[in-house]
């Protein structure tokens, strides 16, 4: 995939995951002011939001996989050390590759059904196929992205995944020094 093409990816996830959260504050915030202000409020309110955090959760897992942000419980793999190490973290990027896959499968399943019944979703006219085509959506982007990492991984930029260590992005978790003092 050329540079070009990855950092237009890129810009995407995180321009909608943005969109996505803002609106999902904004129509909350608003829902709760018609309430309890005004004694009303919209119908569609719930299942809008409740579609766009799905969204949400699912681009934000394959962002988690790029910035190798993801909560990792690595008492295992910490204690590993060269081949062992090696094995364990391809064994690991295969299981992640082939859940994403499967995933990206039953979605597109589900998606496809949901398109020849052609039924609505339940408070908003839109089809519930367009809403839920985010499942195959995200786990195709997530497949790409533990790909990307395995490709890091086999070309020895990488030695071992470094979820949720400081090594992972170091110029984001670097210490400030306190007030007063040098850096």
């Amino acid at each position: 995939m050329s540079t070009r093409m990855q950092s237009m990816i890129n810009h995407l996830e995180e321009g909608l995951m943005a969109a996505f959260l803002a609106f999902m504050t904004l129509l909350t915030a608003v829902q709760v002011l018609l309430r309890y202000a005004f004694n009303t409020g919209w119908i569609w309110s719930l299942e809008a939001t409740t579609y766009t955090f799905a969204w949400l959760v699912l681009l934000g897992m394959a962002y988690g996989v790029r910035t190798r942000s993801h909560i990792a419980v690595d008492l295992v793999m910490s204690r590993l050390q060269g081949k062992a190490l090696r094995v364990a973290t391809v064994l690991a990027l295969l299981v992640c590759i082939a859940y994403a896959v499967l995933m990206l499968y039953g979605g597109s399943v589900l998606v496809w059904r949901l398109v020849e019944l052609g039924n609505e979703a339940r408070d908003l006219p839109v089809k519930r196929w367009l809403l839920t085509s985010m499942i195959p959506i995200g786990f195709a982007l997530l497949a790409l992205r533990f790909l990307q990492l395995g490709r890091l991984f086999i070309r020895g930029d990488l030695d071992r995944l470094n979820f949720g260590h400081r090594e992972a992005a170091p110029e984001l978790l670097a210490e400030r020094p306190e007030e007063g003092q040098e850096p």
